[in-house]
């Protein structure tokens, strides 16, 4: 699986904290064969993870559930349960899931991380003050994530991003991001070269921002996600035209129709441009093999059936919802695309 930018997780925090500073019924029946513990059986994890790649929620929720009734001890089912509840944008009960397997394995940096990855999720969709203390919650969670592993490099990523985009009275700072690539830039040369992109966008140099963005893609080893990247940092500076040919290396750079089209494709929808290409995007990689945790099956499906019914097919937008209510019962979007 390809890792998604940690924009992916903070996007939503960040644009509320500008503002600040100027559980779960289990959807369908779990297959028969499909009841071993994941804890004991190397199989069932396996089958976990596949779900979690794919999109499958119902039934990842429900294995990780059947296996945290045996053993309610089990920091990875609920680490595992987080990012499902992640998913489905149930970011309550994803801080909960997180927050006990951080208290079951202090010491794991991939659970804090991912706890700070909860709480941002939550902060995007509380009060402005509640924000504001779980934006605090976010730094320490990244923090604590780099000190127990200084070469989780996805972490790394996230803290600096955190650090660029955040005021300084909730700990941000270029000159702490700077710190924070330095130690990429050993560990993974297109994470260094994306966070200085927007170190440097920060600093509003769009010229040395904009040279980092091609550094990256020249380092990396799946270039369409920084294609993409780069296509978004046009988007924000309204280059319509930059951001369209950045796309269109991205899917050229793509032969597998991964992660990144959907991103691609989600400019285009937002941007209103050439949406019949962002509709076929979203169908290839909802065909591929490539599907992963970042662009889950049943998000994609909800944005384009979303996109059909503005286009006026109705019936096959029906389909897709319906076709995301049977991977995710409990993802809200969908119902509410289901009632119209």
């Amino acid at each position: 699986m390809h890792p998604a930018p940690p924009s992916k997780y903070l996007r939503r925090l960040l644009s509320l904290l500008t503002l600040l500073i100027c559980s779960v019924a289990i959807g369908t029946a779990m297959n028969p064969d499909r009841t071993a513990s994941a804890a004991n059986n190397p199989d069932a994890e396996h089958s976990i993870r596949q779900d979690l790649k794919n999109g499958h929620a119902n039934d990842a929720i429900a294995l990780l559930q059947l296996d945290l009734s045996k053993n309610s001890s089990n920091a990875a089912d609920h680490e595992l349960l987080c990012r499902v509840y992640i998913q489905e944008e149930q970011w309550k009960v994803a801080e909960q899931e997180c927050s006990r397997a951080v208290e079951l394995e202090p010491s794991n940096s991939r659970y804090h991380q991912w706890l700070g990855r909860a709480y941002g999720d939550a902060a995007a969709h509380a009060s402005l003050t509640s924000a504001y203390s779980l934006a605090k919650k976010v730094h320490a969670e990244f923090e604590t994530a780099v000190r127990l592993d200084p070469t989780n490099q996805s972490a790394l990523s996230d803290l600096g991003e955190y650090l660029v985009d955040v005021p300084r009275i909730l700990g941000g700072g270029t000159a702490h991001a700077e710190e924070i690539a330095q130690q990429l830039q050993p560990l993974n040369a297109a994470r260094y070269h994306a966070l200085q992109a927007k170190i440097d966008a920060k600093k509003s140099d769009d010229s040395g921002a904009e040279q980092q963005w091609k550094l990256a893609i020249q380092t990396s080893s799946y270039p369409a996600d920084e294609w993409m990247d780069l296509a978004e940092f046009y988007a924000e500076r309204k280059n319509f035209s930059a951001m369209q040919q950045a796309i269109q290396s991205g899917i050229a750079a793509d032969p597998d129709k991964g992660p990144a089209l959907v991103q691609g494709a989600t400019l285009l929808i937002e941007k209103h441009k050439n949406t019949a290409q962002a509709e076929q995007m979203l169908r290839q990689y909802l065909a591929s093999h490539q599907q992963s945790e970042d662009a889950p099956a049943f998000q994609v499906q909800v944005q384009l059936g979303k996109l059909l019914a503005e286009n006026g097919d109705r019936a096959n937008a029906a389909k897709e919802f319906a076709a995301a209510h049977a991977l995710a019962s409990d993802y809200e979007p969908a119902q509410q695309a289901q009632r119209g």
